[in-house]
């Protein structure tokens, strides 16, 4: 699809992921033009080609950018925002991670949160907790799926998250994308409660969900489970320094960020189980 053809778009990037692809289908639920962008989508955006990005920002008018956590793409990303920026478009939002602001002032997130703030006039950052998805279609699916149902993770079973619905996280910035009173605004967001991954195993047994027990792992057997399923170390080290936020309690912080964002209460990680659907 040429991006020609929806002159004053949204484009999506990371249009196949679990936050991208719910951000364009909710877009276009709406009726508002915006096409989705991805090294093999309708439009072709790779970080690591350069030539892909000027045809790729024909047309747009604002952006939803995520880039993969810990890829070694901040460069790359932050050189594309400029790039955006003087093609003219006048509204970006980002999302990070919780807790990125936190980060050291190099880390490849606050780069990036920091070229956003510096390069529109309308921009907003979205940072979502680990994902309820995660148990479906994302990380610890993946790894709970290479272990016959074992999620195995170097965090005890007590372990708390306010996991937040990727649906939540999907609202928030279509609301940013399209409403003037989210811009210049920093959401981090979260369920309504934290939950141990010993209790989300106990609503996910018997479930659609892949993870049907858990383990808890040392850093290093972790590690190396993840290297031997062809992770790279840059990932796996990203991973373990998120895990330890967790151990140390910060993952199951509770914010009032999406009722902020969307005026309702986050969805319950009880409901996302009940409706999850793969």
């Amino acid at each position: 699809m040429n991006l020609g053809e929806h002159p004053m778009s949204t484009l999506v990037t990371g249009a196949g992921g679990q936050l991208g692809r719910r951000v364009l289908t909710e877009l276009r639920r709406r009726g508002l033009p915006a096409v989705g962008a991805s090294r093999d989508g309708e439009v072709r955006l790779d970080w690591t080609d350069t030539a892909s990005w000027k045809p790729a920002l024909e047309g747009v008018e604002s952006l939803f950018v995520t880039v993969p956590m810990a890829g070694g793409l901040s460069e790359r990303a932050g050189a594309f925002l400029q790039q955006a920026a003087e093609a003219g478009v006048g509204t970006a939002v980002l999302t990070t991670a919780m807790g990125a602001e936190d980060g050291p002032p190099d880390s490849e997130q606050r780069v990036l949160e920091s070229r956003v703030r510096d390069l529109f006039d309308r921009w907003t950052i979205v940072r979502p907790n680990w994902l309820d998805q995660d148990f479906t279609e994302g990380l610890f699916a993946r790894l709970a799926r290479s272990r016959n149902g074992r999620l195995e993770l170097p965090l005890p079973k007590r372990a708390a998250v306010s996991f937040v619905d990727a649906a939540d996280v999907a609202y928030t910035v279509v609301a940013a994308l399209t409403r003037d009173e989210h811009h210049e605004r920093e959401y981090t967001l979260t369920g309504p409660a934290p939950i141990t991954f010993r209790e989300v195993v106990k609503q996910t047994k018997g479930t659609e969900s892949p993870v049907w027990r858990y383990k808890k792992l040392d850093e290093a057997g972790f590690y190396f489970r993840a290297t031997n399923m062809g992770w790279s170390e840059r990932y796996v080290d990203t991973l373990n320094e998120r895990f330890r936020a967790i151990a140390n309690g910060r993952a199951a912080v509770v914010t009032e960020d999406v009722r902020r964002a969307l005026g309702r209460d986050p969805v319950p990680f009880a409901k996302f189980v009940r409706e999850a659907v793969i």
